[in-house]
């Protein structure tokens, strides 16, 4: 459990004490038998058993993930499928079979981002992170981890039990970097957030983490305080996850405070502990320390027995990196031949009657020394396995970074089609203004008019190769836009663009062509059938990287616009509307986040329309 915290267990895990766990599996498992409708209910019952029993390595949760994807897909349970694609996942990921994980992780995620599933999609960004951390790429992972984060502020869950997850994770990616402060900055938000929650389970855990960084950076005494919190609650609510890393901690300490038996005490029940829970990569690290505190202490025997163990340990984990060689043992023994020697004499002395003591000491050393060097051939072809493991695993995800590259182009050719499609219309509008003016022969009018719809024909179509467009540019196209319409009525259309916190509009882009069919729509269907002055505004404001715009007409309404237009023709429909509305739908595919439309109908106090405001939020 160091410092790495799987959030799909994460929120069981932090419900649920020891005590009661066994309780609750057994009977969730006989539900699970007694039930026998294949419908969402069974698919809920099988995910859940899985992921409250994602440490225990069981094949079990293969089976029933398996079983519980099959039923949500037949019945098309969305949701269902989400979550037993992710529990698949974890059973991979705690195998350590990294690219059976990353597929079931990746399929989950698009179908939540497809269903817009905001805890699943931060589920998914968290278990991808996951594998990028193990596979030696904290850079990546760090990054997903912070958007999961994110997404859960913005959405108002920043006091929620998978958030505690989430921070637990980002810290453990900053130990993993050897950022050791900022680990423990983050940690520390995790226990600040479940002592406010009041998650002894949480609290459990971010203690032993903080305990952990303090000993790395050599601050005992902090490290202590920590690790002795953790250890009170673990010991007295059961939770056995996290012993063996206290009690290993603790050892440490104890060793460098030259408390040099009750650190070998400590180490020992770390060992029971991890055993007991089937904690192999902790049991594996406590193993590594206890071997080298014996050995310099000279207890070579005990040194040779937690070898074997080591060695053992590295041999069921079954491909995660190791970070020392068991068989450092081998070199103490050539470095320290003679002492051993001379300790076996001395021992030969003590005991009457064994005349064989030297040579049986000596078959002990040649067969350790036999023994050390299988491990030490065993450790370097599995790093070598690992590698091309590693090597397969980041060809895959560098694929998959192509098919989503391609997916974009894609989308944003077809996006290119539909602004091309918008510019002949666009120019439609603006020469029926023009030749208003040419028929009733107003030639000095029809030629200032002209001029301003080269300029903005020339405006339009260096437009169609861009995907962006600065703010301060777009002012002056629709600038000219609206020049050329006021043409169209008798001097009692005013129009205004206002702009707010926007200091620098020559930087801040927006995309292409995106504001001309709401304007084109308040002069074209509000304010040209209005009887009176007709007033425009539109209204620039850039807030948190992001764009607010509105387009406020004082016209007679959408509704009575609709009205109009279903008289001069039923089969109507605003080609600007249409194209719009899809062009809007392929940008936000090709978006982090989404472009937001919102209309507001302007009424009296007589529920007369006075006009309507087109509200747009663009995420810069």
């Amino acid at each position: 459990m160091k410092k790495g915290l799987k959030l799909t267990a994460a929120i069981t895990c932090f419900l649920l004490t020891n005590s009661i766990f066994c309780q609750l599996m057994q009977e969730q498992l006989n539900k699970i038998k007694n039930y026998k409708y294949t419908d969402t209910v069974k698919v809920e019952l099988l995910v859940d058993y899985c992921v409250a029993n994602t440490f225990s390595n069981s094949k079990q949760n293969l089976t029933f993930a398996l079983e519980a994807y099959q039923i949500a897909k037949k019945i098309k349970y969305k949701v269902g499928q989400i979550r037993a694609l992710n529990c698949l996942g974890n059973y991979y990921y705690q195998q350590a079979i990294y690219d059976k994980a990353i597929y079931y992780y990746t399929t989950a995620l698009k179908i939540s981002e497809t269903a817009s599933d905001v805890q699943n999609i931060v589920i998914g960004k968290s278990n991808l992170a996951s594998i990028y951390n193990r596979t030696n790429q904290q850079t990546k992972a760090l990054a997903l981890f912070k958007e999961a984060d994110a997404i859960l502020v913005k959405k108002g869950l920043a006091n929620s039990q998978n958030r505690a997850a989430v921070l637990t994770n980002i810290g453990g990616v900053y130990s993993s970097l050897n950022r050791h402060n900022q680990a423990i900055e983050y940690h520390k938000k995790t226990l600040v957030l479940c002592e406010k929650l009041k998650i002894l389970f949480g609290i459990a855990i971010a203690t032993v983490n903080i305990g952990e960084e303090y000993v790395i950076l050599k601050n005992y005494n902090k490290a202590t305080i920590y690790l002795e919190q953790s250890q009170k609650i673990s010991e007295r609510e059961g939770y056995n996850n996290f012993l063996g890393q206290i009690y290993k901690n603790l050892g440490i300490i104890y060793w460098h405070n030259n408390v040099k038996e009750r650190a070998i005490v400590f180490l020992e029940k770390a060992i029971v502990v991890s055993e007991k829970i089937n904690e192999q990569n902790e049991l594996l690290k406590i193993t590594q320390i206890l071997h080298k505190y014996y050995a310099e202490t000279n207890n070579f025997k005990n040194a040779y027995r937690t070898s074997l163990k080591a060695f053992a340990v590295n041999k069921s984990i079954n491909g995660i990196e190791k970070e020392k060689a068991v068989a450092e043992i081998n070199t103490k023994y050539e470095t320290q031949k003679n002492e051993v020697e001379i300790k076996a004499l001395k021992l030969k002395t003590q005991i009457a009657n064994l005349n064989n003591q030297k040579q049986h000491n000596f078959i002990v050393l040649l067969s350790f020394l036999f023994i050390s060097m299988l491990v030490t051939i065993y450790v370097l072809f599995n790093r070598f396995k690992i590698k091309k493991q590693n090597e397969i695993l980041k060809s895959k995800i560098v694929e998959t970074e192509k098919i989503l590259r391609a997916e974009k182009k894609a989308a944003q050719s077809e996006l290119k089609a539909f602004k091309s499609q918008m510019n002949p219309h666009f120019f439609y509008n603006a020469l029926n203004t023009i030749q208003s003016y040419i028929l009733s022969n107003d030639k000095k009018l029809a030629i200032n008019y002209l001029s301003k719809f080269s300029s903005l024909t020339r405006s339009i179509l260096e437009m169609t190769e861009r995907e962006l467009i600065s703010i301060s540019d777009e002012i002056k196209t629709l600038e000219l836009y609206l020049d050329i319409e006021k043409a169209r009525f008798n001097n009692d259309f005013n129009f205004y663009i206002v702009t707010e916190n926007s200091d620098d509009l020559d930087t801040i882009k927006i995309p292409t062509m995106l504001l001309q069919p709401y304007v084109e729509n308040a002069v074209k269907h509000g304010l040209l059938h209005k009887q009176g002055d007709k007033e425009l505004k539109i209204t620039f404001k850039i807030e948190n990287q992001i764009a607010y715009i509105s387009i406020d007409d004082n016209g007679i309404g959408r509704e009575k616009s609709n009205q109009l237009n279903a008289i001069k023709n039923k089969n109507h429909l605003s080609f600007a509307t249409e194209a719009i509305e899809k062009r809007i739908d392929i940008l936000n595919k090709t978006r982090n986040t989404a472009i937001k439309i919102k209309y507001i109908d302007k009424k009296n106090t007589v529920t007369v329309a006075t006009g309507t405001i087109v509200l747009i939020e663009i995420p810069l």
